[in-house]
């Protein structure tokens, strides 16, 4: 693999281990263990979720 893509990936999931850490949806060590692709639907979950939220306040 390139190196350019491997930063994009380390950058990737980098994002989104920070930002379901932020929002309390899960803990670090279980988030390093996970892929990109289940961190990226585990953060558009909790994401959408706290949008939803809002709108019905």
């Amino acid at each position: 693999m390139s190196k350019l893509l491997k930063k994009a990936l380390e950058e990737e999931r980098n994002h989104y281990t920070k930002k379901l850490i932020s929002i309390g949806a899960c803990q670090q060590d279980i988030l390093h263990k996970m892929t990109i692709t289940e961190l990226r639907k585990e953060y558009f979950y909790f994401f959408r979720k706290d949008k939803a939220s809002f709108k019905n306040k």
